[in-house]
């Protein structure tokens, strides 16, 4: 398919979807019990810092509602990834723990994650990415969105 005269800023837009949907459902055939995005979360969890983060502020660093966070993070204690615990100094603030179990699933895939990885980074230098995260952020920020 040709993209010739399409404006730059509509052809971004066009792609950003297109490609979160390819990855979204190439993610979601790896997984037997939870979604891309679920572990999209998951992944969030483990790089966010030392104490377990909150509902709201994982959503914040993965870009969903609270609501979305929250139905999410109980699926995944549903099926034994994390475990959702009262804050013991706000007890209005709920967090999230991993378990063991989220674990080893990151374990098992890390394999099949590394090569989704370099599939998917193919031929891009260290400097168009750097770029390209420079203009995502920039992008994010113009939307509301708090990482930096």
């Amino acid at each position: 398919m040709k993209l010739e005269g399409i404006d730059e800023e509509l052809m971004l837009y066009g792609m950003l979807f297109a490609l979160c949907n390819r990855i979204q459902t190439i993610g979601d055939s790896q997984f037997e019990d939870i979604t891309m995005k679920q572990h999209f979360m998951m992944v969030a969890l483990s790089v966010m810092g030392e104490e377990a983060p909150t509902l709201k502020e994982t959503g914040e660093f993965i870009g969903c509602s609270y609501q979305n966070v929250k139905r999410m993070a109980t699926q995944l204690e549903q099926n034994g990834y994390l475990r959702i615990i009262q804050d013991e100094k706000d007890k209005r603030k709920l967090r999230l723990v991993a378990t063991d179990k989220m674990t080893k699933l990151e374990q098992v895939n890390l394999e099949g994650t590394n090569q989704f990885m370099q599939e998917m980074y193919r031929g891009i230098s260290k400097e168009e990415l750097k770029m390209a995260i420079g203009t995502l952020k920039k992008m994010n920020h113009n939307l509301g969105g708090t990482i930096q």
